[in-house]
């Protein structure tokens, strides 16, 4: 599955598109600023914030999301991590890919795989070796690791398009 190929439903407010994503039976509290070709369909990202969208009487209200420091790491799961679907930035996907493994869940050989291909440190992947052997005594070391190299990439607003998704990798 394609991220693109997913319905991901657009509000526009005030000239700007935003997915909505995280209805919490009040608001959609984990919304994006996306680009929109055709005002109806999520395209791609824009910037790194988040969104809470509800409806009342005054019509559609958008509110940025303030989050503190220390919630910077679950922060920056909600911005990139869907809950369905792959992942719109390859950040995204990374992270996906550690909550499979997380989860010991039943497509985790594509998320290894994906992972090999898309990790640079020599170390983080020696790690992630031993996870493919089953050997998961440093798994906290390693998803520690990868969310640090995706924490700063995030802080410093570097997204990239993701075209994959890890769950079509899996034997």
């Amino acid at each position: 599955m394609h991220w693109q190929d997913t319905q991901i439903a657009v509000v526009e407010y005030d000239g700007r598109f935003f997915a909505l994503n995280g209805w919490n039976d009040e608001c959609f509290d984990r919304c994006w600023e996306c680009s929109s070709n055709d005002g109806k369909r999520f395209d791609s990202i824009v910037g790194d914030k988040t969104y809470k969208i509800w409806n009342d009487e005054n019509g559609v209200r958008l509110e940025a999301n303030c989050f503190e420091a220390k919630e910077g790491i679950e922060y920056m799961y909600k911005v990139l991590v869907p809950y369905s679907g792959a992942a719109n930035s390859l950040n995204g996907e990374i992270l996906r890919a550690v909550l499979s493994i997380d989860n010991c869940e039943a497509r985790m050989s594509g998320a290894i795989k994906f992972l090999q291909s898309h990790i640079d440190d020599e170390y983080t992947l020696k790690l992630l070796n031993h996870i493919k052997d089953g050997d998961r005594v440093k798994f906290s070391e390693f998803k520690s690791r990868v969310e640090s190299d995706i924490y700063a990439k995030f802080l410093a607003n570097e997204f990239i398009d993701n075209f994959e998704d890890f769950e079509d990798l899996a034997d």
